[in-house]
């Protein structure tokens, strides 16, 4: 497995959506969460595909047209 230091790589987003472990993490808990992040902060900081975001306006903008002020249903 790739190994990760906790330092962002350039490209990368090392902003709050990276935690410092708390120490009173697991072993386990803080090797997950280092390896989770080594194999995914790449994927994770690549922009959205247009197709991804024209579907996402799409969705907005049909919202207003629907009055997106109803409530969203209960779970």
């Amino acid at each position: 497995m790739a190994t990760n230091d906790d330092k962002p790589e350039d490209g990368r987003a090392g902003g709050p959506a990276r935690s410092k472990p708390r120490s009173s993490d697991r072993p386990f808990d803080m090797w997950l969460h280092k390896q989770l992040h080594a194999m995914y902060d790449e994927i994770a900081s690549e922009p959205l595909p247009d197709d991804l975001l024209n579907l996402i306006d799409k969705d907005a903008a049909s919202d207003k047209k629907r009055g997106a002020s109803e409530e969203p249903p209960k779970k």
